[in-house]
């Protein structure tokens, strides 16, 4: 009887918790990730790339739809314009093994874009994202395939990049 009773004091006691924890959250402004007013700002865009089935430029769009931004086909002067420079990848040698063999590469990845807001300036970003890997000389065809899961990251992350940027923009119109 006593576990019985301690259960439901136990239920309730979690249920209030988690009420108290709700509006606690509530008040003091706290949004779910994704629910941060992008939408308010950007409530269309029209993206110019130079490789529109690109993998960044199908990220990025992932994004701006699930975030309920209307993308458009052409650009309209009310709409922001999101310009995606291209990508550029590097790879460096970090360290070698006794042999003169490669033990450790840096992987870069370096992309430019730019946000034009209507009667706003150009403001132009840059992204800039390191990697390093161990690699093994007698798997090269396994180098290869890290090599290129590195590469689809480090796209993933200059995507949300771009749209961790787009909200930090403040709108200051153009005199």
């Amino acid at each position: 009887m006593r576990l019985f009773t301690f259960q439901i004091f136990y239920r309730k006691l979690l249920i209030i918790t988690t009420m108290i924890t709700s509006l606690l959250l509530t008040g003091c402004s706290f949004h779910l990730k994704h629910n941060d007013g992008l939408v308010d700002k950007f409530p269309e865009i029209y993206i110019k790339t130079g490789s529109p089935r690109g993998e960044l430029t199908r990220l990025i769009k992932l994004r701006l739809r699930g975030a309920n931004i209307k993308i458009l086909t052409a650009s309209s002067p009310n709409a922001a314009i999101l310009k995606l420079g291209g990508e550029q990848r590097s790879s460096r040698t970090i360290s070698l093994y006794a042999t003169a063999l490669s033990a450790e590469e840096e992987i870069g990845y370096i992309m430019n874009y730019s946000l034009i807001m209507p009667n706003n300036e150009e403001k132009q970003f840059s992204v800039n994202i390191y990697r390093d890997f161990l690699g093994d000389s007698s798997k090269a065809l396994a180098k290869s395939r890290e090599t290129e899961l590195i590469t689809k990251e480090l796209r993933v992350i200059a995507a949300d990049h771009v749209i961790a940027s787009m909200l930090s923009i403040k709108t200051e119109a153009v005199e």
